[in-house]
């Protein structure tokens, strides 16, 4: 191309699939380093290499020392901060221990249950806390005053991770404390040397677009923590909520437990959805996959949608209630407590049966103690017929009336009940009002005191016997086993009637 007499050039270089030209002299030759410097286009620009850093440094050692390490320009910000950081270090020192002091005194007044806390882990905190505090300080004045803050910053970045180390290895579980030490390490790491901040703009970076927003590890993070405040806080007011129901004075216990229960429900339902909300999360979206949902957990669980609304009706009808005395397929105990799934029973002997509610809806239960404690105990007894039976019954009477936990009223009673073929059959019928300490124990001893009372007016309690009849012409063969013989050696007595006996002579 000519122009005015002068003839332009244009040199194209084909870079990343685009060609880029350029005008040059004719002086220039086309290709040279600069000219292709020159080329690159805007935004493109080439680096130095990987290693040119260190071309200075293997070229002039001594050199590049005196320059960038040995010169006053350096070491004068270096000994300021580390003077900052050991005046932070030093006045942290002095001050913990008042304000430690100080800590105690205000622990003291606090509630014990929040003493047994924090009472051994908020002194321990004081001095670190404080460092971090001075140390945040003292990079924010050197800041502020135009002098380099790296060394303080670091030394920042390593007091806020000895501080969360502190605190996860007071706190948290077992096997969450060195996960949250390599976290605080690497954060405080990337903080020391100026990349956390990079590193937290290019978490907003990734991560599967969902709902309008991208789920990036902030977002999972957010989602954590978001869900375990709300969770905490309805965890904590379904307590004291637990309480003041279960100080109400004319509400019936079982209803005490549904209105907790349903209490309970709903916090943590509002904190789930407060937490979608809190997210930013369409609950309109979810919609459809709850109702989705919803239908496969009614087929999959069946038996605990019935256990659920067996343990309403229960707490509602107030047919079981805690404390009562129930019987049911052979487990007799106190009901300690209704849930929403199960009923906690306790026998006698310790056990604890934990029965489905849709069981103590269907099945026959045996409640001792739906409108009254009051429980009749019923024992037979067998007597001679040569004994005074009014004496007897008398007897029995006073055997029960002996008893401590048998009532006075109703009083004791016994009843002539049959006139057997081989005794009299009296029965004994006391009452008694705490179930729940055992039916058979007391029983026993009613049954003991009789006895004693029995022994004491001669009156005999007769024995079972049978009568064996031997009919003439029949055999009986009798075997007599010597005492202390273990061998099985027995002699045979074989009894024969008298026309047997003369057959065999004759023969």
């Amino acid at each position: 191309m000519e122009n005015e007499g002068e003839t332009i050039l244009k040199e194209c270089i084909l870079r990343d699939g685009a060609e880029y030209c350029r005008p040059v002299s004719p002086q220039t030759p086309a290709g040279n380093g600069a000219d292709e410097a020159a080329s690159v286009p805007p935004g493109e620009a080439r680096g130095p290499g990987l290693f040119d850093w260190a071309d200075p440094i293997l070229a002039d050692p001594l050199g590049w020392a005196r320059e960038h390490v040995l010169s006053f320009e350096v070491l004068l910000p270096i000994g300021i901060q580390v003077g900052a950081i050991a005046a932070a270090m030093l006045l942290g020192a002095i001050i913990a221990g008042p304000l430690r002091r100080l800590v105690r005194q205000g622990l003291a007044r606090l509630p014990q249950n929040l003493q047994d806390v924090i009472g051994d882990v908020a002194p321990r905190l004081v001095r670190p806390a404080l460092t971090l505090a001075l140390f945040y300080l003292g990079q924010v004045i050197l800041q502020s005053t135009g002098h380099d803050a790296t060394l303080v910053r670091v030394a920042f970045s390593l007091s806020v991770a000895f501080l969360i180390i502190t605190l996860a290895g007071t706190f948290l579980p077992e096997a969450l404390r060195k996960p949250a030490l390599y976290i605080a390490l690497i954060v405080a790491g990337m903080n020391a040397f100026g990349v956390l901040d990079d590193f937290i703009a290019w978490t907003y970076t990734i991560g599967p677009p969902f709902g309008g927003r991208r789920i990036n590890p902030p977002f999972v993070l957010q989602a954590i923590l978001t869900a375990g405040i709300f969770l905490w806080a309805a965890n904590w007011l379904s307590k004291r909520l637990k309480t003041r129901v279960e100080t109400l004075p004319k509400v019936e216990p079982s209803l005490r437990i549904l209105i907790t229960n349903a209490l309970q429900v709903g916090l943590f339902f509002a904190a789930a959805v407060l937490t979608l909300a809190g997210l930013g999360i369409p609950l309109s979206g979810l919609a459809v996959l709850g109702g989705a949902i919803g239908v496969g957990l009614g087929f999959g669980m069946q038996q605990i949608v019935a256990n659920f609304i067996s343990g309403v009706i229960l707490l509602t009808d107030r047919s079981i209630k805690p404390d009562d005395v129930i019987e049911v397929e052979g487990s007799y105990g106190v009901v300690k407590s209704l849930g929403l799934r199960y009923a906690s029973v306790i026998t006698r002997d310790g056990k604890e049966h934990l029965i489905p509610n849709e069981q103590l809806i269907t099945d026959r239960v045996i409640n001792w103690s739906y409108s009254n404690k009051q429980v009749r105990i019923k024992r037979r007894l067998r007597v001679e017929y040569e004994t005074d039976l009014k004496m007897a019954c008398r007897l029995v009477v006073e055997g029960a009336e002996m008893t401590e936990r048998v009532l006075e009223e109703p009083a004791p009673k016994c009843l002539v009940m049959e006139f057997g073929e081989e005794a009299v059959e009296i029965e004994a019928r006391f009452w008694i009002q705490d179930p729940q300490n055992g039916v058979n124990n007391v029983g026993s001893e009613v049954m003991l005191n009789v006895w004693d009372r029995f022994q004491a007016h001669g009156i005999d309690i007769p024995l079972r016997h049978e009568d064996v009849l031997i009919t003439p012409g029949s055999t009986l063969k009798v075997e007599m086993v010597r005492p202390g013989r273990t061998d099985g050696a027995a002699r045979t007595v074989e009894l024969v009637s008298p026309e047997k006996e003369n057959r065999g002579e004759n023969e």
